[in-house]
């Protein structure tokens, strides 16, 4: 828009205090139309993530999902990714069960048996209520490993100078388990497709032999090479693990991005660490 004198609307330059036809003063009429211009833009409305974007945000893009993550920290994520936890490992179980065959009676009269997948067999309501059970001593388990996680992850934070309070430390890793989940989903394909079948003479009929059995399905699952398979891709999910905290650590706590990576390193190391000595 061309600004003109208000007296001889001549056009004149947007900086001039004087009209340089009719010579009078406009320099107030320059400051009222300058001081708009100058004026700071108001500040974009910010969209916040729900959970579910934060969920796949970590996974995709991390930076922009710690940054959220930093500035609303919450503990509804972390429980949500301790649940999946929960049911997956009950699926693990499941799919460790999934190879132990039962021999089912297929003739009363001639008394023919037929061996067959004791998930599908009769007795196996058992095995799912069992799975079932399980997963309130998993998610137990995995609240008291997030506050102790939290705990050292904050003494840690400190340390490097960062400045976000428990809060935000508990979210950045509790959301930064997620690829543990991943990994252990990749652990029921990898059971599903390559451990052999496991045979058993058990009667399922008796409820006390589910009890007894299952040591030994799980002893079967971990003495095989499979299983070694699967621990080393686990370690290869902390160290997903550590790499996350980087970003969370960074853009949660307000750390430069060196120190971040020394303290996600030192968290990974105790994250390996401690799962191979518990294993």
């Amino acid at each position: 828009m061309v600004r003109r004198c208000e007296f001889c609307d001549s056009p004149v330059p947007a900086d001039a205090t004087i009209c340089p036809i009719c010579r009078e003063e406009i320099a107030e009429e320059t400051l009222e139309r300058i001081l708009p211009m100058l004026k700071k833009p108001e500040a974009k409305e910010v969209r916040f993530m729900g959970t579910g974007e934060r969920i796949w945000g970590v996974i995709r893009r991390p930076a922009v999902a710690y940054r959220d993550i930093g500035q609303r920290p919450d503990y509804i994520g972390p429980f949500i990714v301790i649940l999946i936890n929960a049911a997956i490992i009950a699926g693990l179980f499941l799919s460790l069960s999934s190879k132990v065959t039962a021999s089912v009676v297929v003739n009363a009269t001639t008394m023919e048996t037929v061996n067959t997948n004791v998930l599908l067999s009769p007795y196996g309501g058992h095995f799912y209520i069992l799975a079932l059970i399980g997963i309130l001593p998993s998610v137990m388990l995995g609240i008291i490993y997030l506050i102790i996680g939290t705990a050292f992850a904050h003494f840690a934070f400190r340390l490097a100078g960062g400045t976000g309070g428990k809060m935000k430390t508990l979210s950045i890793v509790g959301y930064s388990m997620l690829p543990v989940i991943l990994v252990r989903l990749l652990a029921i394909v990898i059971i599903l497709v390559v451990i052999p079948e496991y045979p058993t003479i058990v009667n399922f009929s008796d409820p006390g032999a589910l009890v007894a059995i299952t040591p030994d399905i799980v002893n079967f699952a971990y003495t095989s090479n499979v299983w070694w398979i699967i621990d080393i891709i686990t370690t290869g999910s902390f160290l997903w693990t550590g790499f996350l905290l980087i970003f969370g650590i960074r853009e949660a706590h307000d750390t430069s991005t060196s120190w971040a990576t020394v303290v996600a390193i030192l968290c990974t190391i105790v994250l390996v660490w401690t799962f191979w000595q518990v294993h």
